[in-house]
């Protein structure tokens, strides 16, 4: 069930989503998601436990990549067409149940924005990186 999946492409997308996590939410839209957060949940950010919140991210992130390869090489899925796939995942289960987070919590707008573009920049570069990489999506 898990032959046809490239492990090595698997590392390499986990690694490149957390420093895509880390710049998304630190310097390049850090300030923005705080004041968002904050406006939606009513307090800072909870940073008292980050080893075990970085981890559980990592685990999350993991699981995503992992679930997307499996995908990819069920579907015999390979090249630049990794990344419509991996678009449309995000579309049909991500972006869905992200909306949910809007529509009925009353997140702020900006908060669900900001999380909806990681999310989808994540499922492009973990898109683009099994589809591209040799092995990463044979016929199963």
């Amino acid at each position: 069930m898990f032959k046809n999946i490239n492990w090595i492409a698997v590392i390499i997308a986990v690694v490149l989503l957390e420093v895509l996590g880390f710049l998304w939410y630190g310097p390049v839209l850090g300030e923005a998601w705080s004041v968002a957060y904050r406006d939606s949940i009513g307090r800072d950010p909870d940073m008292s436990n980050l080893v075990v919140t970085q981890s559980l991210g990592v685990v999350n992130t993991l699981i995503l990549v992992f679930g997307l390869a499996w995908v990819f090489a069920r579907l015999g899925v390979n090249s630049l067409a990794g990344i419509g796939t991996a678009v449309a995942a995000w579309f049909f289960f991500n972006f869905t149940t992200m909306a949910i987070e809007y529509i009925y919590m009353g997140l702020a707008p900006n908060l669900v924005i900001i999380n909806m573009g990681y999310q989808l920049l994540a499922y492009l570069v973990a898109g683009a990186v099994l589809g591209l990489m040799p092995g990463s999506a044979r016929d199963s």
